[in-house]
């Protein structure tokens, strides 16, 4: 199965969020200046997530981009999903009923087992890892953490 460039952009864009955010709005050009993706780019898969209920937008000179659920409530399959579609190591895996010229083919074919079971543990293991998990790994390894919002304090 091929992770398409959308999928991993995604996969980092809403990790930046959750992770410099900090539950609050993330500007597009800072998830595009430390992710190091264009941000033309990143309004494009962000309109992927938003559809799919990963990402919430809130307008305004404090707006910004925040998660929809909870971080723990997000996985890397969600997102994958929602970037690129089905989960699928081949394209045989998508088809419901074959074309009649490949029926016989469709119905003899052995190694479709192999692809099915592959399909599972992807979806499986995919299914499993958090956005939250993620946001732990960097904590461990010491990923700098930026906090986007600048406070502003009056005396």
């Amino acid at each position: 199965m091929r992770i398409t460039t959308t999928s991993r952009y995604g996969l980092r864009a809403v990790f930046d969020v959750a992770y410099h955010g900090a539950g609050q709005p993330t500007q597009i050009k800072d998830i595009a200046r430390r992710q190091r993706i264009s941000q033309r780019y990143l309004e494009q898969i962000f309109n992927r997530l938003l559809k799919a209920g990963i990402l919430m937008s809130r307008r305004g000179p404090r707006g910004g981009y925040t998660l929809a659920r909870d971080a723990s409530q997000i996985t890397i399959g969600d997102i994958i999903e929602a970037a690129q579609g089905p989960i699928v190591p081949v394209q045989c895996l998508l088809e419901e009923a074959p074309r009649k010229s490949h029926q016989e083919l469709f119905s003899a074919c052995v190694t479709r087992h192999v692809w099915k079971e592959t399909q599972r543990l992807l979806k499986e293991y995919f299914g499993s890892v958090s956005i939250a998990d993620l946001c732990s790994m960097a904590r461990r390894q010491g990923v700098h953490r930026e906090l986007d919002h600048n406070y502003m304090y009056f005396i």
